[in-house]
């Protein structure tokens, strides 16, 4: 059985971030904000090693924005 490690977290979030957390909190249907933290972190690891690291993600997602149609000035206000 693996050690058990504990990692503590603070996280001050503006109104708008705060929003975003919650929504993704009701989406998932979870109780407690460590459980969005923890579910967060494994599907972004899979991603990662899903996609060849931090690069393939970056990469993936600049062909997607270059495919779309989106003005750029939308996906830098939505990323900001």
């Amino acid at each position: 059985m693996s050690e058990k490690r504990v990692l503590s977290l603070r996280v001050v979030m503006d109104k708008e971030l705060e929003e975003k957390f919650s929504e993704i909190k009701k989406e998932l249907g979870l109780a407690s904000n460590a459980e969005v933290v923890r579910f967060l972190v494994n599907r972004f690891y899979k991603e990662l090693v899903n996609k060849g690291g931090i690069m393939g993600i970056l990469c993936n997602l600049a062909y997607s924005l270059a495919a779309s149609d989106i003005p750029i000035s939308e996906i830098s206000a939505a990323i900001s």
